[in-house]
């Protein structure tokens, strides 16, 4: 009888390892993961896969242990960017959500602002008005469900050459209210970080702890 918390513990990290060292999709790493245990078992046991949270605390880990400083450094850098974005679109109720704020993102890691508005259109008008060159892109599947517009644009941060992925989902203002990623912290991360998504205010006074506890 196989031990289902050593196989969860392992899956989460096998799942982990794959998309830190590989850039993986998500979603791809878990299934193939699963894969590998259903050639081995003949099926996944219903409490041998691990939850998201558990697979994002994995990513964490990894990155702690294997390339603490350059993550570190990688997530600043991206952070940084979100935060002039979030100042640049002030007008707007909008936040930094997903791995870059909750510390899972890697080097090809998209920023992704959550953007309440019920008014596509103006707010297309405003990152034009700020140009931003955008083009409606997919939005992954997600408990907050789908947005009313998802937009990808390339952005050069100050004193680089390389692009940073960013995705502008668009969101009814009678979503504001849900909050599905705000989790408790795990032992990687800070409260702020567990937030699910987080305001510009927040995130500088954030980023600027982080500068004085350095």
């Amino acid at each position: 009888m196989p031990d289902f918390a050593r196989l969860r513990l392992e899956t989460a990290q096998r799942i982990a390892a794959d998309i830190a060292e590989n850039a993986s999709d998500w979603a791809f790493a878990r299934s193939r993961a699963l894969d590998d245990i259903r050639r081995t078992l003949g099926a996944v046991p219903a409490n041998a896969v691990p939850s998201s949270a558990e697979i994002e605390s994995a990513v964490r880990e990894h990155y702690a242990i294997f390339c603490p400083e350059e993550h570190a450094e990688q997530l600043r850098g991206k952070r940084l960017l979100a935060l002039e974005l979030l100042d640049a679109l002030g007008d707007f109720d909008v936040y930094l959500t997903g791995a870059v704020l909750n510390g899972c993102a890697h080097a090809d890691s998209n920023i992704v602002l959550d953007v309440f508005c019920d008014d596509v259109k103006r707010f297309e008008a405003a990152l034009m008005d700020r140009g931003i060159a955008f083009e409606p892109v997919d939005a992954p599947r997600s408990a907050m469900g789908e947005p009313l517009e998802s937009l990808g644009a390339l952005i050069y941060p100050r004193r680089s050459r390389a692009a940073e992925g960013v995705r502008f989902d668009v969101r009814p203002t009678t979503d504001r209210g849900r909050n599905p990623f705000r989790r408790r912290p795990d032992a990687r991360q800070r409260p702020w970080e567990a937030q699910g998504r987080i305001s510009a205010q927040e995130l500088r006074a954030a980023l600027e702890e982080m500068s004085e506890g350095d």
